[in-house]
């Protein structure tokens, strides 16, 4: 179930709006803090050495990045913005992964020389790594596409993994590309793999790591690798809908120990790898909050609540889909009708809810979109000049700190250079 607004910035709610403007995203410093604990202590029970690298894409706000490694998870990077983010934090090569797809040269040459975990899409692209400083970095992934994709269980979209997806080296390609890295000069290896994405069940880990133990093993016999690391990715769920339940990672992880236990069994391995995983969203997403003001109310052949945030500040639902809760703080005693909620873009699929049953709203009203912590703010945009919102960090003595002002007119044409014959 989605998280309520916090009392203390529930309480304040017209305040922080009018301090700070709408739309404005909030976002939950301990409840990310308590969350990262959690998930570290349920995997750390089970695989003392396991490591979380977040995965920056989520939200790639600096002192989102700096507060998360405070509490131990790593860096899961795939441009070299986000490299650039995370070395300015101050966090070491060691503890960051850069997993891109169809990589520059430029962003490669970066990663090698941050020193962080390479984790190659293709087997072209060693060359590529070798190039980038004339040789090749000791420790060397790559990301596994099986060939079997999983449907998202929020968007019912499948985009991660089988045949149709772009991401990964398949397994009839996977030996060479192992070979090749062998041959360009590394000599210590991970492995990686994720199909899926806002995963909410256990069985979805079993088979990822039964695969990957598959392939470390073949890999083992047809080169003599050993694997210091398996990486399963990242795709932990969060509950969108009300009255949907939680993932159990604490089962989760008891669950992997024993598939690791009787993987050493089967396959009489000596060592096993490091297990780690790269979660974003679930480390985030429900600790962030969307805060925008109806600024107008529609009755044509429904009823739309036009909104001050667009699809530039949250795309997933009108990107494909994605069901994020609403509520009404100041109508939640109001009879619930049929609405739809939408914003300001000269598009049709600028809505963030479709026949919603929610309470009669009026113009001036704050509505509450929930779970914008992830992939909300990251994946904004300036189309009909929309200016990126604030974000703002609520602390645990009922504080909150600015941590990206909004954007201006000046920063949005800043950059722009007039020709000096116009």
């Amino acid at each position: 179930m989605p998280l309520p607004l916090p009392a203390p910035a529930l309480h304040r709610l017209d305040a922080l709006a009018e301090k700070y403007g709408t739309p404005l995203q909030l976002y939950d410093e301990q409840l990310m803090r308590d969350n990262a604990r959690r998930l570290l202590s349920a995997f750390r029970a089970h695989f003392p050495d396991f490591q979380q690298f977040y995965a920056v894409k989520a939200l790639p706000n600096p002192a989102i990045i700096r507060l998360l490694h405070q509490e131990g998870c790593g860096m899961d990077c795939s441009s070299s913005a986000e490299l650039y983010s995370v070395k300015q934090m101050g966090v070491p090569g060691e503890q960051v992964i850069f997993t891109s797809n169809f990589t520059a040269q430029k962003d490669l040459t970066t990663a090698f020389d941050q020193g962080v975990i390479i984790n190659l899409d293709d087997v072209s692209l060693v060359d590529s790594v070798v190039n980038a400083r004339g040789k090749c970095p000791e420790l060397m992934s790559f990301r596994l596409n099986p060939g079997l994709g999983r449907t998202d269980s929020e968007t019912k979209s499948n985009v991660l993994g089988g045949p149709d997806a772009k991401f990964g080296v398949p397994p009839f390609q996977i030996v060479e590309a192992y070979r090749k890295a062998q041959q360009a000069g590394a000599k210590r290896f991970g492995i990686h793999m994720m199909t899926g994405s806002c995963v909410m069940t256990q069985e979805y880990w079993r088979e990822t790591v039964t695969v990957l133990f598959q392939t470390i093993v073949q890999l083992k016999n047809e080169l003599g690798i050993e694997f210091e690391f398996m990486n399963i990715g990242g795709g932990l769920g969060i509950p969108y809908r009300n009255g949907q339940e939680a993932v159990d990672v604490e089962a989760i992880a008891k669950m992997l120990r024993e598939v690791f236990d009787e993987a050493m069994k089967t396959y009489k391995l000596e060592k096993l790898p490091r297990l780690c995983m790269e979660n974003g969203r679930f480390m985030t997403g429900p600790f962030g909050w969307l805060i925008t003001r109806c600024e107008a109310i529609k009755e044509t052949y429904g009823r739309y609540y036009g909104v001050d945030a667009c699809m530039a500040h949250l795309m997933r639902p009108g990107m494909y889909g994605a069901y994020h809760e609403i509520s009404i703080p100041a109508r939640e005693n109001e009879e619930v009708v049929p609405s739809h909620v939408v914003g300001t873009l000269c598009e049709n699929n600028d809505w963030f809810a479709k026949d919603r049953p929610l309470p009669r709203a009026q113009v001036g009203d704050l509505l509450v979109i929930h779970d914008t912590g992830a992939h909300s703010h990251s994946m904004g945009f300036q189309y009909n000049g929309k200016l990126r919102a604030p974000e703002v960090l609520l602390r645990a003595d009922g504080s909150e700190t600015l941590i990206r002002e909004r954007e201006t007119y000046e920063s949005l044409y800043g950059n722009c250079v007039m020709p000096a014959d116009l």
